[in-house]
């Protein structure tokens, strides 16, 4: 009994954390897009981001989309992604082998940014 309720604390740990970690990392690809100075640039700086935040948690599959609409000065910005996260090890609490985390942040474009057309 013990040892169910330590593995079900650890990996309720380890989806918190990879949960916290997938919603940084689309935060942080939607706070880059949105300082961009063209639509194009935001989808790079959004997917680099997103990419080097996500790295640094164990997640798998992680997908980001990125709708920047027109990318008018008074537009939004909306970022939104999906990861897997691995949690076979845990098979002894009869719980599914991988956990599907997904994060939405929208924001506004920075209106001081550089624009160009």
């Amino acid at each position: 009994m013990v040892l169910l309720l330590a593995l079900g604390t650890v990996a309720s740990v380890q989806v918190a954390s990879a949960r916290a970690g997938l919603e940084a990392a689309t935060q942080a690809a939607a706070e880059a897009a949105s300082r961009a100075p063209s639509a194009h640039a935001a989808m790079a700086a959004a997917d680099a981001r997103f990419r080097g935040v996500v790295a640094e948690y164990p997640l798998r599959s992680a997908t980001l989309v990125v709708s920047v609409g027109d990318f008018d000065r008074g537009g939004s910005v909306l970022a939104s992604s999906s990861a897997s996260l691995d949690v076979a090890w845990a098979a002894l609490l009869l719980v599914s082998s991988q956990v599907t985390l997904h994060s939405q942040v929208r924001l506004q474009l920075e209106p001081w940014r550089s624009h160009t057309p």
